[in-house]
C-alpha cells in the first residue's frame, strides 16, 4: 500500500462515520476546530490528520481509534460487527429500522 492509497483509505473511513453520525463537514469541522476545507482534503485523501488530533477526531465520530483503519469489514471480528451495525442502527430513523428489521428476519429464516 502506498501513502496515497492509505490516505484515501483513512479519508473513506472518516467519511463513513461521519455520515453514520449525521455529521455535515461544517459540523465535525467546528467540533474539531478546523475549517471546512481541512475536513474536505482529509476525506478526499489528500492530507492526513495530525496523531495529536486523533483522540478529538474519534471523539466526534464516536468510534475508538483503532476502527480508523479497519479497512477491509470482511476481516473483521464478529464483535466489530456487531458494533458497527449497533451504530449504523442507532442513525437511523423507525422507516429505515423497520425495513433493516425486515432484511435482517429474512436473512435469520433463509437457508443457504
Amino acid at each position: 500500500m502506498n501513502e496515497n492509497s492509505f490516505k484515501k483509505l483513512i479519508g473513506k473511513r472518516v467519511r463513513y462515520y461521519r455520515n453514520l453520525r449525521n455529521l455535515t463537514q461544517e459540523q465535525l469541522a467546528e467540533i474539531m476546530e478546523f475549517n471546512t476545507k481541512s475536513i474536505s482534503l482529509l476525506e478526499n485523501g489528500h492530507n492526513y490528520i495530525a496523531l495529536n488530533k486523533v483522540p478529538k477526531l474519534c471523539n466526534a465520530l464516536g468510534i475508538e481509534p483503532y476502527q480508523l483503519f479497519i479497512f477491509d469489514k470482511r476481516n473483521m471480528r464478529t464483535e466489530n460487527i456487531k458494533a458497527d451495525i449497533q451504530e449504523i442502527l442507532n442513525t437511523m430513523d423507525n422507516k429505515k429500522l423497520k425495513l433493516a428489521y425486515n432484511l435482517l428476519y429474512t436473512l435469520e429464516n433463509y437457508n443457504f
